[in-house]
């Protein structure tokens, strides 16, 4: 089964300003179990896991 994985924003909201704090990858391989597999700083960082994600076989 091949894994499929998404990454998506953490957003620091106060009054009108959001703020990404930060990133998450998630394994949403299995749709109605979803999970998260790590948090990066940076974008990039997360894209990268999530390719690596996507690349590993089990």
């Amino acid at each position: 089964m091949s894994r499929q994985a998404r990454i998506e924003p953490v957003i620091d909201a106060d009054d009108l300003n959001e703020t990404v704090t930060g990133w998450l990858v998630i394994d949403e391989t299995v749709p109605e179990n979803e999970v998260v597999v790590s948090e990066h700083t940076s974008k990039k960082e997360a894209i990268q896991a999530a390719e690596a994600l996507e690349q590993r076989e089990d």
